[in-house]
């Protein structure tokens, strides 16, 4: 305990003095309790600190925690903060809550795509292999659904890119 206790001091004093690593990191210390009491809250804080100096890990890291507390209009939120910033991660995590939702398979395979389009600055090797995978598994059910009827629902994005909109078309679509 003396080693982590001793870790949340430097961070503090990192974070303090304006050094978005530091928060981001003593916001991880807070939220998993490592070296301090666990706080969300103060996490929370620290994250933010983070996000508004410049580093997307802090809204990613956010995100996380409230995908955990299940507070996932909140976690999307973040999530597309970080999306923002190019954090791949962040595509990623947004796909997965688009694909669990009904009709939302289309737009989470439309940030995959985005996703595979970033440089390796943006995205981890390990993110990009997640990416991968579960762009072929939605795109799988898609091909087993076959092609969709005359009257069909599809998903566009907003400008911003990140959030799906329910257009209906009339006529007959193919799967991309």
């Amino acid at each position: 305990m003396g080693d982590s206790r001793n870790a949340f001091k430097c961070l503090l004093t990192a974070a303090q003095s304006g050094d978005t690593w530091g928060q981001v990191n003593l916001g991880s210390s807070y939220a998993s309790g490592t070296g301090v009491r666990r706080s969300l809250r103060k996490a929370a804080y620290w994250y933010k600190k983070a996000y508004n100096n410049g580093n997307s890990w802090g809204s990613l890291n956010l995100a996380i925690d409230r995908t955990n507390q299940g507070r996932i209009r909140s976690a999307v939120i973040w999530f597309k903060k970080a999306a923002e910033m190019n954090d791949g991660a962040a595509f990623l995590e947004l796909a997965k809550i688009y694909k669990a939702r009904k009709g939302g398979k289309k737009a989470a395979a439309s940030l995959l795509r985005r996703a595979l389009r970033m440089g390796r600055d943006d995205i981890s090797y390990d993110a990009r292999e997640e990416v991968e995978s579960l762009l072929k598994e939605i795109t799988k059910l898609q091909e087993h659904s076959g092609t969709r009827s005359p009257r069909t629902k599809l998903f566009a994005t907003t400008a911003d890119g990140l959030t799906p909109v329910l257009c209906t078309s009339t006529y007959e679509s193919r799967l991309v």
